[in-house]
């Protein structure tokens, strides 16, 4: 493998470029209204062996969805912080894109191990 190879993924980009976006797909959600309030989890396969994990009631629309904003702003949170982590970006650079007070994992200091 040539050097020009080794440094390059499929579509010919340099692996240890700095991507200009991060995209990520979305779990979805199920809502759904009972006697007792509003309940949500993340949507099944009908086909699949999977039981959903309802979470609930809660006492409006409105509630049930600012929980499923939570929980949709923690998986991309937990996403980027990976991305980040992997392509090694710094806050100084535009797509860090997280507050200081966000998830990014304490390193372990390799004299501690």
């Amino acid at each position: 493998m040539s050097t020009k190879q080794s440094k390059a993924n499929g579509n010919g980009a340099r692996r240890d470029a700095v991507p200009t976006r991060f995209t990520y797909a979305l779990k979805c959600y199920t809502a759904e209204i009972r006697t007792d309030g509003w309940w949500i989890a993340r949507t099944t396969t009908s086909f699949g062996s999977e039981k959903p994990e309802w979470s609930g009631p809660f006492q409006s629309i409105e509630t049930a969805c600012l929980a499923i904003a939570r929980r949709l702003a923690t998986e991309i949170a937990d996403r980027h912080t990976r991305s980040i982590e992997a392509h090694k970006l710094t806050p100084a650079q535009p797509l860090y894109g997280l507050k200081p007070t966000t998830r990014l994992r304490a390193r372990k200091d390799a004299s501690a191990l």
